[in-house]
């Protein structure tokens, strides 16, 4: 998705999700001359001379994007954004593996969630038949090996809870690990 924002006197926050791209402008209509423009995101130069840029990030957090330009040798005072990265609804929903083989042959060795890197502040729960906690950890972390207390699990179905204000709902329910 490509949005633009323009800066005026007056410069809106924005908010952005993980990888979505946005264009943020210099609105100069009214300035005619030779223009030099200059971008920077935290201090950092972009390198670019134009009214224009598109910026995505990757990573959530806040940022700073400074403009300013040059009009006939006169500079101008710089004009500044706050940027917030978010992961929130930009990122898709988990998708727990059903099944998992630990047996070293580097296929589906560990207990895997789809798109738990967008959330690496959930909470993650494994539990055994008997409601016995395996293990806690959290989505930035690797996933589940299959050993408890050091050692292997026997294959049987087991049961995940995923907690995260991101999901909204916690997420429940159950799969299976297989040894040959």
């Amino acid at each position: 998705m490509l949005v633009s924002t323009v800066f005026a006197y007056s410069i809106p926050d924005v908010q952005l999700g993980m990888g979505e791209e946005h264009t943020f402008t210099l609105d100069l209509d009214t300035i005619s001359g030779d223009i030099e423009y200059s971008w920077f995101v935290d201090g950092v130069d972009q390198m670019v001379n134009a009214p224009e840029i598109t910026l995505s990030w990757d990573e959530r957090g806040t940022y700073i994007l400074s403009a300013s330009y040059v009009v006939n040798g006169c500079s101008s005072p710089t004009s500044q954004i706050e940027i917030e990265v978010t992961f929130g609804s930009k990122c898709p929903d988990i998708i727990p593996a059903k099944y998992f083989t630990p047996n070293g042959d580097g296929d589906k060795d560990t207990w895997e969630i789809e798109n738990i890197e967008c959330y690496p502040d959930a909470h993650i729960e494994i539990y055994d038949r008997f409601s016995r906690c395996l293990i806690k950890y959290r989505g930035i972390d690797k996933g589940w090996d299959g050993n408890y207390n050091g050692h292997p699990m026997p294959s049987d179905d087991y049961w995940y809870y995923i907690r995260d204000i991101l999901l909204g709902h916690p997420r429940s329910g159950h799969f299976i690990l297989k040894r040959y």
